[in-house]
């Protein structure tokens, strides 16, 4: 299958010429693929570089001034592409990292080391040549998750993490046989670090919902979360709200104060304190009145604020005036200080007061709509 040149190919000219004079074989490969079919804009490239001696590519990379990185096999980075000669990878340790890495001349092969179908895409930078030896594009096409090879693909359990991600980030579904699989596969010899990394690239998604299924599907809430629910409610709920709110803490928001398990999970988890803190936030599960909306208002403008998960509640903040902007309270410590009150009571005073005024403001907006 051959590609237009015009656009992907324009933007890989210049390491096209640089590589032309020394082989015909290089390929765009794996997520760069995907993402370009998917429509996505291509902040990075990643090359897989084929007939050239390890010796050499070196020197080429010192040439073009590329930065190397990696253990067995070095990565290059220059400007928005990295650079690497074929391989292939054979489990030879525990862990994610415990892997042989040897050269490879054979586009099949090298391809078939990598976790899913749609991934294993190739796209020759010089002429513009799809190769697909795993039936990756019609998978891409259906929005289908297959894994290639059952031996390679268990042999790295971070794969199954890694597919949740693309099913929030992608709206991917697992083939049958590749969820079977990964229920057979236990991720017990990864890091916390290294499943958060993975979990962060799962709280960004758009699809939450489906994403959480799904890993209730692979039996990795206990293992994630220390808990397990099954509640078609939270999933609507957490449907419904991403659809309003884009924030990459929605998810623990909604998961922690819906299933109340805010304080025993913050306790034992190493996840970034940013999003813990947002996950803090004031939460109501039913209705919400208009001085609660105020009190919360008060801590921040409510279009920051991730309890706004419907149009109803958004209506009701712009009406009030606190989507764009904080609630200011007029309501000064000092005032109370001079009365003498300090310490316990002036707080209950100052919160007495607020509360008075926040009142006062709205009974304010009624006589204004009357």
């Amino acid at each position: 299958m051959q590609i237009s040149k015009i656009g992907l190919i324009n933007k890989l000219q210049f390491i096209s010429d640089f590589l032309r004079p020394h082989t015909q074989r290089a390929y765009l490969v794996g997520g760069s693929v995907r993402d370009f079919f998917l429509g996505l804009e291509l902040r990075d490239f990643d090359i897989e570089v084929y007939d050239i001696s390890p010796e050499k590519f070196d020197l080429l990379m010192q040439k073009l001034g590329a930065n190397g990185y990696g253990k067995s096999f070095f990565v290059y980075k220059f400007q928005n592409y990295d650079l690497a000669l074929a391989r292939t990878e054979n489990k030879n340790a525990p862990g994610h990292k415990g892997f042989e890495v040897q050269l490879c001349n054979d586009e099949a092969l090298a391809a078939k080391r990598r976790d899913f179908t749609l991934n294993a895409l190739m796209i020759n930078i010089f002429s513009g040549e799809l190769l697909d030896f795993y039936g990756g594009f019609k998978d891409l096409k259906s929005g289908i998750l297959r894994h290639i090879d059952d031996k390679s693909f268990m042999e790295d359990s971070l794969r199954v993490l890694r597919a949740v991600g693309f099913v929030s980030r992608f709206k991917f579904y697992l083939a049958p046989q590749s969820l079977n699989l990964m229920k057979t596969m236990n991720i017990s010899d990864l890091s916390e670090d290294r499943i958060n990394a993975e979990l962060y690239k799962f709280f960004k998604g758009e699809h939450l919902a489906l994403a959480y299924k799904t890993l209730q599907d692979l039996g990795l809430e206990k293992k994630l979360f220390g808990v397990e629910f099954d509640d078609d409610n939270f999933l609507k709920l957490l449907e419904n709200a991403g659809k309003f709110v884009k924030d990459e803490a929605l998810f623990l928001y909604l998961y922690l104060n819906y299933f109340n398990i805010k304080e025993p999970f913050c306790k034992k988890t190493k996840l970034k304190k940013k999003l813990l803190n947002k996950a803090s936030q004031p939460f109501f599960k039913k209705e919400i009145s208009d001085l609660e909306l105020l009190k919360i208002a008060s801590l921040m403008p409510l279009k920051s604020w991730l309890g706004l998960w419907d149009k109803k509640r958004i209506e009701r903040a712009k009406f009030l005036g606190v989507y764009e902007e904080k609630f200011y309270s007029q309501i000064q410590a000092q005032t109370y200080l001079k009365q003498g009150i300090s310490g316990k009571m002036l707080g209950l005073k100052l919160e007495s007061e607020k509360e008075k005024e926040m009142i006062a403001y709205l009974e304010g907006l009624k006589c204004t709509m009357s």
